[in-house]
C-alpha cells in the first residue's frame, strides 16, 4: 500500500514537561534547552516513547474494528526536536501488522510496528528485581556500573491518568500497558543509562495478565562497551520484552586553568582584551582560558547558557585571570549589545554557531542555509562593523572548516555558509586595513556537537588552537 498520512504535530516544551510529569522521565535532554545543547541532539529532543504513544493513539483513532494487539516494536534512528514538524504515516496495514513511520523534513526518525494476534500467557519468571524508586534527578553512572543494573520502578502517575492523555491507545492495549511503556522511558532516561542516554529501540510482547501492582522491572541482559550499548530485559504490567539503549558520550570537558599552567607564558597575551563569542563552552571556552592564562582580559559571550558562562568566568578568576561575561545574540543588532563593554576589544574570536547537523531528505534546504548564513556571515559582519568603531585595528579570528573542501552528506548548507564567510573575510582584509581577519579551516575536534558513540578520529583542540591564538596576538596591536 502507499503511505497514508495520519497526522502531523510540532511538540512544544510544554508537551515535553507534561510527558515528563506523566512518566517521571525528566531527563534534561528533553526538558532543558541549556543542557540539551551539549548533547548530540543540540536542542531538546522529544521522548521516543512520547512519539510511540502518540503514533499508536493516532492509529487507533483512525481505524475501526481494531484487531487485538500481540506485540509492539519501535526503532529510533534520528532525533525529533522540539519545534520540528513530525509527520506520522501509515505505511502498511495487513492481517498481521501495521507499520508506521515518523519523519521530519522527509527523513525517517522512527519506525513503529503494531503486530496483531492474541496476547501471550504469563510465563513463569523470577521475582521482579527490588524496587529502585524514581530518582530526583537522572543518575550519572559509570558504564561499568550500568552493566549490572537492575530494579523495579513504579508508575509516576496512576495508569488511568496516562489513559486520559492517550485514550484510544489505552482502550486498545490497556491502561496499565500504556503506562508501563511510559515507565520504560523513565528507566532509560532517569536510571539506566540515566543522564547520558539514548533510547534506541523497544520490542515488547503483550501478556494476558498484568503483574501485581503498577510497576515495571528491568535487568541489563547484555552490553557492548565498544558502542556503549545496553540491552535491558523488562517485564511487568502486561508487558515483557527488551529495550536497546545507548550510554551517550558525556559533554566534552575542555582543559582546566590548572592544566594550562606552563602551556603559555603568564604575560604572553598581556595588554589584550579578547571578545570570545561563544566562550561559555567548547572551543570558545578553551580559547578564553588560553588568553586568560597568558595575562589577557577575556569577555565571553553567551545567549542562553548564563550558568555555563559564569562557571567558566569563575574558574578563570580563581586562577588569577581576568574575565567578564556578556549576554549576546548574533541575530540581534551588535551595536546595542556592546554598549556595556568597559573596554574596547583588541581581538575577536567568533565561535557562534547554531546546531550544525540535522537530517534532511532534500539535497539542499534554503531555510537551513539562511540559518547558517545568519550566524556565519550576517552576524559576523554586523559585529565587525560595530567593533571597528571601537577598535579600528581589531584582529579577528574566523573559524572555518575542512568540510568546505570535502563536504559530508547532510552538511552542504553548513559548508556553503562557511565558504561564504571565508569570501567575506578575504574582502575585509583587502578593504578594511588595519583591521585583519585570520581564517583557518579547522579539523574535526572533540566538541559537544561532534561527540559520537562510534570511533571517530579527532584532532587535539589545544594543539590546533594554541598556534592560531599566538599567530593572531603576535600581530602588532
Amino acid at each position: 500500500m502507499e503511505a497514508v498520512p495520519l497526522a502531523s504535530r510540532q511538540f512544544s516544551l510544554d508537551d515535553q514537561l507534561g510527558f515528563a510529569a506523566l512518566t517521571g522521565d525528566a531527563n534534561p535532554m528533553h526538558v532543558d534547552a541549556v543542557f540539551a545543547r551539549r548533547t548530540q541532539a543540540g536542542a531538546p529532543a522529544v521522548h521516543g516513547m512520547h512519539l510511540l504513544l502518540w503514533a499508536v493513539d493516532t492509529l487507533a483513532r483512525s481505524q475501526s474494528n481494531l484487531p487485538t494487539v500481540r506485540a509492539l516494536r519501535a526503532r529510533f534512528s534520528n532525533f525529533v526536536l522540539v519545534g520540528d514538524r513530525a509527520v506520522l504515516t501509515l505505511q502498511e496495514w495487513s492481517a498481521k501488522r501495521a507499520k508506521l513511520a515518523v519523519a521530519v523534513a522527509g527523513v525517517t526518525a522512527a519506525q513503529l510496528f503494531v503486530e496483531f494476534g492474541r496476547p501471550g500467557a504469563v510465563s513463569a519468571s523470577d521475582s521482579p528485581p527490588p524496587a529502585c524508586g524514581l530518582p530526583a534527578s537522572a543518575l550519572d553512572m559509570a558504564f561499568e556500573d550500568m552493566q549490572s543494573a537492575a530494579g523495579t520502578l513504579g508508575f509516576a502517575r496512576p495508569a488511568d491518568v496516562m489513559a486520559k492523555h492517550f485514550p484510544a491507545a489505552a482502550e486498545w492495549i490497556g491502561p496499565a500497558r500504556l503506562a508501563a511503556i511510559g515507565v520504560s522511558s523513565t528507566i532509560v532516561g532517569m536510571v539506566c543509562p540515566g543522564l547520558h542516554s539514548i533510547y534506541a529501540s523497544l520490542a515488547v510482547e503483550l501478556v494476558d495478565a498484568a503483574s501485581p501492582g503498577e510497576q515495571l522491572g528491568f535487568r541489563v541482559a547484555s552490553s557492548d562497551p565498544r558502542f556503549r550499548l545496553l540491552r535491558l530485559a523488562i517485564a511487568g504490567s502486561g508487558l515483557t520484552g527488551t529495550i536497546e539503549c545507548l550510554a551517550r558520550i558525556p559533554p566534552v570537558a575542555q582543559e582546566t586553568m590548572r592544566s594550562l599552567r606552563g602551556v603559555v607564558a603568564p604575560d604572553e597575551f598581556a595588554g589584550s582584551t579578547a571578545l570570545v563569542v561563544g566562550g561559555s563552552r567548547g572551543l570558545g571556552e578553551l580559547v578564553a582560558k588560553l588568553i586568560a592564562s597568558g595575562g589577557g582580559h577575556v569577555i565571553i559571550t553567551h545567549r542562553t547558557g548564563r550558568g555555563d558562562a559564569d562557571k567558566v568566568a569563575q574558574e578563570i578568576r580563581a586562577a588569577g585571570g581576568c574575565c567578564t561575561c556578556l549576554e549576546y545574540d548574533v541575530r540581534q543588532p551588535a551595536a546595542l549589545q556592546l554598549d556595556g563593554l568597559a573596554a574596547a576589544p583588541t581581538h575577536l574570536y567568533y565561535f557562534a554557531t547554531p546546531v550544525i547537523y540535522r537530517q534532511q531528505a532534500a539535497a539542499f534546504s534554503p531555510q537551513r542555509f539562511r540559518e547558517f548564513t545568519e550566524f556565519y556571515v550576517d552576524g559576523f559582519w554586523d559585529l565587525l562593523q560595530a567593533l571597528r568603531k571601537l577598535s579600528p585595528d581589531l584582529h579577528a579570528f574566523y573559524p572555518s572548516t575542512v568540510f568546505v573542501e570535502e563536504t559530508p552528506r547532510g552538511m552542504t548548507e553548513y559548508a556553503m555558509a562557511k565558504a561564504a564567510g571565508e569570501k567575506l573575510c578575504a574582502q575585509l582584509n583587502e578593504s578594511m586595513a588595519p583591521m585583519r581577519v585570520l581564517v583557518n579551516r579547522l579539523p574535526r575536534m572533540a566538541t559537544d556537537q561532534t561527540a559520537s558513540n562510534l570511533p571517530v578520529e579527532t584532532q587535539s583542540a589545544l594543539e590546533t588552537l594554541l598556534p592560531l591564538v599566538r599567530e593572531l596576538h603576535a600581530r602588532p596591536a
